[in-house]
């Protein structure tokens, strides 16, 4: 695949809207070349026909319409599933140092390139963000240029989101960010999406400061105010309910925007406890297991919501309030006596 037919499958990917917006950002076509594009009165065939054509007669290469599919999924990083992942170093309390894009870039690659040759790679920044794109070939054929794996990195932070990225790769990716970041490890984190930027936020203790602790005492005092004088009308009674649920909910989640988050996993692992000791599977060794998975277009806000439609009661269990706070989506909850060989309990 040559750089004009790579570009026709990029530029098809596009929204009417998008193209002078992101064709500008690119950067490769001229001004005056733009404007000679009616981005109103052709179809998305006959656009994106036409702007190949003018970008294949200056010479357009695979790496300039890579640099513009990172520029598209830019705009639209909800489109992937990101996971994200944490940086340590064993240098505890150093200077930080001011960031370089240039020589980031240019290590990353040589760091990159010592452990695989065959790739290609692209990194932009974006804001805050430095982007990387990098495409992976084999012994004997060129880098796909179709399946892609990116990483989002916060400089002067130690975390990096990654998607598309297939578990052999895994180890260079890692290796080339911890050497070019003058880190120790590369740690995945339980914490994964589509909201790039809702993850980021996470990751960064950027949310609601309320979400941020979780005062369990005063929380159990408040709800002790939802018992009601029993003479009281049954009307009354429902709406000082209501009232009450409304002030613990936002003691707990707070009353502006949430974190974005798709769906929370919890995978549990647990031995049978027979309280009345009457050997009901008491000689059984082995935990039960079973996963119990929550979706919903936005998790946090659904949480919040359930209070006040009646269907839960508050204050909501910290095991759905802390997600902000813990930083993950993916638990693991185990039984102390189920705890087999190197597995953590929660």
């Amino acid at each position: 695949m040559d750089g004009t037919e790579y570009l026709i499958k990029v530029l098809s990917r596009f929204r009417m809207a998008d193209f002078p917006k992101l064709l500008k950002s690119w950067d490769f076509l001229s001004e005056r070349q733009l404007q000679r594009v009616n981005f109103n009165e052709k179809t998305r065939k006959d656009l994106v026909l036409q702007l190949a054509t003018l970008c294949e007669d200056n010479g357009v290469t695979l790496t300039q319409v890579a640099d513009l599919e990172i520029i598209y999924n830019c705009a639209y990083p909800q489109k992937k599933r990101w996971n994200a992942y944490q940086m340590f170093s064993s240098k505890g309390g150093e200077e930080i140092k001011l960031f370089d894009f240039g020589d980031f870039r240019k290590a990353f690659e040589i760091n990159l390139k010592m452990l695989i040759r065959n790739v290609t790679i692209n990194i932009l920044e974006d804001g805050e963000a430095v982007w990387i794109r990098i495409a992976w070939g084999k012994r004997h054929s060129p880098p796909n240029q179709q399946r892609a794996s990116y990483a989002v990195y916060y400089p002067q932070t130690p975390y990096v989101f990654m998607a598309n990225l297939a578990a052999q790769y895994r180890v260079y990716v890692s290796q080339a960010l911890v050497v070019t970041t003058e880190h120790n490890m590369l740690k995945e984190m339980d914490l994964r999406g589509h909201c790039l930027n809702s993850l980021r936020d996470i990751a960064l203790k950027r949310f609601n400061p309320a979400l941020s602790t979780h005062h369990r005492k005063p929380l159990q005092q408040l709800n002790a105010s939802q018992e009601s004088v029993q003479d009281q009308r049954i009307t009354i009674e429902h709406l000082k309910e209501k009232e009450d649920a409304k002030r613990l909910t936002s003691a707990v989640f707070g009353e502006g925007s949430l974190p974005k988050l798709e769906q929370v996993h919890y995978r549990l692992q647990t031995v049978f406890k027979d309280e009345h000791d009457r050997g009901i599977l008491s000689d059984r060794r082995k935990p039960f297991r079973c996963v119990a998975k929550f979706s919903s277009p936005n998790i946090l806000e659904s949480l919040r919501a359930l209070p006040a439609l009646g269907v839960a009661d508050v204050p909501i269990s910290t095991m759905f309030s802390s997600i902000p706070e813990k930083g993950k989506n993916y638990f693991k909850i185990t039984d102390k006596r189920a705890v087999e060989p190197n597995m953590p309990a929660l």
